[in-house]
């Protein structure tokens, strides 16, 4: 799991069937302060995430595992919203 923050969204006018009806989101991935860090992807939003908010991201064979991308061809997909970041 990655922790990410939403930087740009992407309009995609053809796309394959799997990908109609899913908010594509570009996200740059962010170390444990919410410094952006020089890797970024594409997502799949399955939580309703907006600009600059912190999310955190699945990849891989476990990003079709949600219930909306189950048997679909998606490499990265939302899951969560990150509220805040507790350590002690």
């Amino acid at each position: 799991m990655k922790m990410v923050k939403v930087i740009g969204s992407i309009t995609s006018t053809i796309k394959l069937d799997h990908l109609k009806g899913f908010k594509l989101l570009l996200v740059q991935s962010v170390d444990w302060k919410l410094n952006g860090r020089k890797e970024y992807f594409v997502a799949v939003d399955t939580v309703g995430l907006g600009e600059e908010e912190i999310g955190l991201m699945v990849t891989g064979s476990t990003a079709r595992r949600t219930d909306a991308t189950r048997d679909k061809n998606i490499d990265g997909t939302l899951v969560a919203k990150v509220e805040r970041v507790d350590l002690e």
